[in-house]
């Protein structure tokens, strides 16, 4: 392992400006709005063209995917293209389809047109995307008839058609924020066309609960039954009533803290919103006030990253090394190929050939012995999970209290992951398998009892991510995002992602073979932190003042540097 380390590269992923996650309640500084509540409709405003006379089959079709563009008065002008009977039917919220916006068209019969689309993600009804198979491109069939002398749509795929340039000019994400285990905030990723009704979306998703995916990991505070009473949330100088019917008069105190929290963390960057007022028909549902105003979300100050240097464990502060003295020699003396700090950062769970063992105060004990283990993973229980590589469908929990719990994970039948990590916050976990010579990251949800211990996995899993080549490595970055590592030729390329995201290239690095998803834990005090092994030639990347991409191009030009020179220089 030591002669490994001395060839190789070890890269650190700090994410720079996302937030992590918090426990109820929440509260935060007032931030200036806006004062003009007319800009907080949609940023970007498409005004596209109706129907020219004489327009051919081909014409109509373009014209009509462009006038999707422009949610304006329910689409009224892509609804110009259709026919008087289908102008009604057609469902344009239906979702969309993201392409990359090369569109052969080709004409079948005489009245059907035919778009071929390669298709790189999809925005369910919820809002909810999921990135699309690679593969052939998919027919987007219109069937036309003549009206008078011109041509109209009879019949449409329902949803709407945009590239994505236009997607992200038109539609933005926000994190709607659901309750899970013991009490915490957990995020799901929504897309939502950013105009003056974006509060009031995300009220009624808040209610409406969390995704299919989530419902047995997370739950809404918000009762069965209730409703805004007006149907909307109104927004008067930056401040939104939030006014729902009677049936939270009946809400516990919990409850309603509960209900402030997901609505403080959910409407916190909703444009134009600075504050909010919980009522219930009109009066605030108790005493004392549930007005709240919305800043960011409160975090801890940035931790130092963990790694292990020469054969010691300690961390990198102001660049410089020093030991944890407490865990370093039971650590160290295990040989350890990898090693997970707990939340707490009291106790690790050190992967060596012995298996995976617990070190901590009361001493060293192994808590799995099965050959082929990948890195262990700590949730905010302080559980140790572990998965052998070569039978993944059952995973290993030990329990903080020395209690042992098989975890069944069946959507990982037939695959070999090659790493397996939990959220920070313990309601998902993530695998990193290969499919098809790339590296596909698959995401499914954690099922937990009243406590917090681990039930079950759901059945299935969504494939949230692929990266080009095989994989190496992956770590989360907070609650929503994620990285991998996988082999291009003979470098290591990093890509970003998360659940509901869009993937990014964070470019490459020669020699790369681990990855670790917080230099800087992702603002959690629960955060489990994935230990960096270095050697004193090997470079650590990440760092607060550069991006990304130049953190890893320099990290490719200085490999002759220290680690702790790096880390001063980036």
């Amino acid at each position: 392992m030591r002669s490994r380390v001395a060839r190789t590269v070890a890269v650190a992923l700090a994410l720079l400006t996302l937030a992590g996650c918090n426990a109820i309640p929440t509260s935060g500084p007032v931030e200036v709005g806006l004062t003009d509540l007319r800009q907080v409709d949609q940023l970007v405003q498409f005004n596209p063209p109706g129907p020219t006379p004489g327009s051919s089959r081909e014409d109509v079709v373009r014209g009509f995917v462009l006038a999707a563009t422009s949610s304006a008065e329910d689409y009224s002008v892509a609804r110009e293209y259709l026919t008087n009977d289908y102008a009604n039917q057609w469902d344009p919220n239906a979702g969309v389809s993201i392409d990359d916006g090369n569109r052969p068209f080709r004409g079948e019969g005489d009245s059907v047109g035919v778009l071929s689309l390669s298709i790189v993600a999809n925005v369910d009804e919820h809002g909810e995307m999921l990135p699309a198979n690679a593969g052939p491109s998919i027919d987007m069939r219109f069937e036309l008839k003549k009206v008078g002398d011109e041509w109209r749509i009879s019949s449409a795929p329902n949803g709407i058609i945009l590239d994505r340039s236009d997607f992200l000019a038109i539609w933005s994400s926000h994190e709607l924020n659901f309750i899970g285990a013991d009490g915490y905030l957990v995020p799901e990723t929504r897309w939502y066309i950013t105009r003056a009704a974006l509060a009031t979306e995300i009220v009624n998703d808040l209610l409406a609960g969390p995704s299919e995916r989530m419902r047995e990991s997370v739950r809404t505070a918000f009762p069965a039954g209730s409703a805004l009473v007006s149907g909307t949330v109104p927004v008067v100088n930056g401040h939104a009533k939030v006014d729902f019917t009677g049936d939270l008069l009946e809400a516990e105190p919990k409850t309603l803290d509960e209900i402030v929290a997901q609505l403080s963390a959910s409407l916190r960057l909703v444009q134009g919103v600075t504050s909010f007022e919980l009522l219930v028909d009109g009066a605030s549902p108790r005493e004392e006030s549930t007005s709240s105003q919305i800043g960011l979300r409160p975090t801890t100050e940035a931790t130092n990253s963990v790694v292990m240097v020469d054969g010691k464990l300690g961390e990198l502060v102001g660049g410089e090394f020093q030991e944890l003295s407490e865990l370093n020699g039971p650590v160290t003396e295990l040989n350890p190929s990898a090693v997970t700090l707990s939340p707490e950062a009291t106790s690790a769970a050190v992967l060596s050939p012995t298996g995976v063992s617990r070190v901590g105060p009361d001493g060293t004990v192994t808590v799995d012995e099965r050959a082929g283990l990948l890195q262990p993973s700590y949730d905010v229980f302080g559980n140790i999970w572990t998965v052998q590589a070569a039978s993944p469908m059952s995973m290993r929990v030990s329990t903080s209290d020395g209690g042992t719990v098989q975890v069944a994970a069946p959507w990982l039948s037939d695959l070999k992951p090659v790493a397996v990590r939990l959220s920070p916050d313990g309601s998902r976990i993530a695998a990193l398998v290969e499919e098809d010579e790339e590296s596909v990251v698959l995401v499914a949800a954690v099922v937990r009892d009243e406590v917090g211990t681990p039930v079950r996995t759901t059945d299935d899993a969504d494939k949230q991510m692929s990266a080009v080549g095989s994989p190496i490595d992956f770590d989360w970055i907070d609650q929503t995002h994620f990285a991998t590592l996988s082999k291009a030729g003979r470098a290591s390329k990093v890509t970003t992602g998360g659940p509901g995201l869009f993937s990014q290239d964070q470019g490459t690095v020669p020699g790369g073979w681990q990855l670790s998803g917080g230099a800087h834990a992702p603002s959690c005090e629960f955060s489990a932190r994935k230990v960096t092994f270095l050697h004193r030639r090997a470079v650590l990347g990440g760092s607060e003042s550069m991006t990304m991409s130049s953190c890893l191009r320099s990290v490719a030009s200085s490999a002759s540097l220290t680690a702790p020179e790096f880390l001063g220089n980036c």
